[in-house]
């Protein structure tokens, strides 16, 4: 009997601890940090040093607006969670700073779901702490913040975690340095809208997670472009670069673009699952090979999609020093990185991706086609001194390897152009001097070589 009283009084103080937590009331009022630490209850304190303690929960309404403030430095205590259910304006003129308030505090950081409710977050670094956004109706613009050390408490989804489908979303020139899970997210059932584009990830998934650096779900009628981005790892067994997924397979009217990234000492480097139409375009990938096994990763470019109903259009990239360049694990992708044969035609493609020195066990592996679609591989340079055929095909794993998986067509190669370009030529029996740059005059203008008459004279 003490035992049930004890349990009684115990979910007492936890309801009344619930009871506490201030919550804003809705009716249009901005918040900052400064105004909060005035209002009893809120849990925010000024402290000496002019940094804001914030020691326990507190939500900003609907209709609120939660704001961070030139030079603000917000100290969270451990399990503290903010969260947003209104507006965030967290776009200080300069910088602003939240971290933890001491050494092994793990807060929880920010929530921010207003169905209605946008976040803009400008020149502000979260240490230690993560934001999760979500909200049908509302969307996340982040411009030059960084985002660092993050703990994984407030979602292990990414620094920034999307726990809804939402659009119109942008995360631009930002840093994500050394998060202990991937640096950007979204939960398989929620596939977002975004740009994420001239960012730098450096050594995130320090935890070394089954997870790439950015980690996102692609489907209904969302693009995603991700552009122009450093995706460098910290060579761990089990953290790729990027990975954009439809895992519930469903429907994908959108597109997804992936282009002009330099990804470099991740386990791989691309990989696509599920039902998707992507571009991969322009991308540099370097040494994506930190994996144990081949078997389970090392792919500068890998496609995954036992639904058969991808199109992956790949051109123009630069594949180098992985397991495997290009792996098709299963299904019957359509998958195009090289059509040549139409310049006029839908699905022209002309190729110019780059092969180097991908392979595994001593062998060199340019494309691994293990699906049973055929592949159109035509306009590109393989690991090879001499691009004909007999040569690619030691390259390439295909139906000429295997009966049951599909053809690569991979010729004609992209070939060097050693054609001299006619140039137009200039009359020189007229008495002028004529300069290599094909510039005349009456009298050499400085020492160099001239032409003079049909002659060559060399004026010193």
């Amino acid at each position: 009997m003490k035992k049930f009283y004890a349990f009684i009084l115990m979910a007492a103080v936890a309801a009344g601890a619930i009871a506490d937590e201030f919550v804003s009331d809705g009716t249009g009022n901005v918040y900052t940090f400064n105004a909060l630490s005035q209002i009893d209850g809120t849990g925010v304190t000024l402290q000496d040093d002019g940094s804001y303690l914030v020691s326990a929960n507190f939500t900003i309404s609907e209709g609120d607006v939660l704001q961070l403030q030139n030079n603000d430095l917000i100290k969270m205590a451990s399990g503290v969670l903010i969260t947003v259910n209104g507006d965030a304006d967290f776009t200080p003129a300069d910088t602003a700073v939240v971290t933890r308030d001491v050494e092994g505090s793990n807060p929880k950081g920010f929530w921010m779901l207003g169905g209605n409710g946008n976040a803009e977050l400008k020149n502000v670094t979260f240490e230690y702490v993560g934001v999760v956004f979500g909200g049908l109706n509302s969307s996340l613009h982040a411009d030059n913040c960084t985002f660092t050390l993050h703990n994984g408490k407030s979602s292990s989804s990414g620094a920034i975690s999307f726990n809804a489908s939402c659009d119109n979303n942008i995360v631009e020139n930002c840093y994500f340095i050394e998060n202990t899970v991937n640096a950007i997210g979204s939960g398989a059932s929620n596939p977002v809208g975004i740009i994420i584009r001239n960012n730098l990830f450096w050594h995130n998934t320090t935890t070394n997670r089954n997870k790439p650096q950015i980690n996102m779900t692609c489907a209904g009628n969302y693009n995603m472009h991700i552009i122009g981005n450093q995706v460098i790892g910290g060579k761990f067994t089990m953290s790729g670069g990027i990975g954009v997924s439809n895992m519930m397979g469903m429907a994908h009217t959108g597109k997804l673009f992936i282009e002009d990234n330099y990804i470099a000492d991740n386990r791989y480097g691309i990989t696509t699952i599920g039902s998707i139409d992507a571009l991969i375009k322009n991308n540099k990938m370097i040494n994506n090979c930190y994996e144990n096994d081949p078997n389970n990763g090392g792919s500068c470019i890998s496609v995954y999609d036992s639904s058969s109903s991808s199109n992956i259009f790949i051109e123009g990239n630069w594949m180098e020093g992985g397991f495997w360049g290009i792996t098709i694990v299963t299904g019957a992708p359509n998958v195009n990185l090289g059509k040549v044969e139409d310049p006029e035609a839908e699905d022209y493609n002309p190729g110019n991706n780059t092969f180097v020195n991908n392979g595994n066990n001593g062998v060199l592996y340019d494309l691994f086609n293990n699906g049973t679609n055929t592949v159109w591989a035509q306009g590109n340079t393989w690991n090879v001194a001499v691009q004909d055929e007999a040569s690619i095909e030691n390259v390439i794993y295909h139906q000429a390897d295997d009966p049951s998986k599909g053809l690569v067509i991979f010729m004609p190669a992209h070939q060097e152009d050693t054609a001299v370009e006619e140039v137009e030529t200039v009359k020189t029996d007229d008495g002028l001097y004529y300069n290599l740059m094909g510039i005349s005059s009456e009298a050499p203008t400085a020492p160099g070589i001239y032409i003079h008459n049909g002659k060559k004279i060399l004026m010193k």
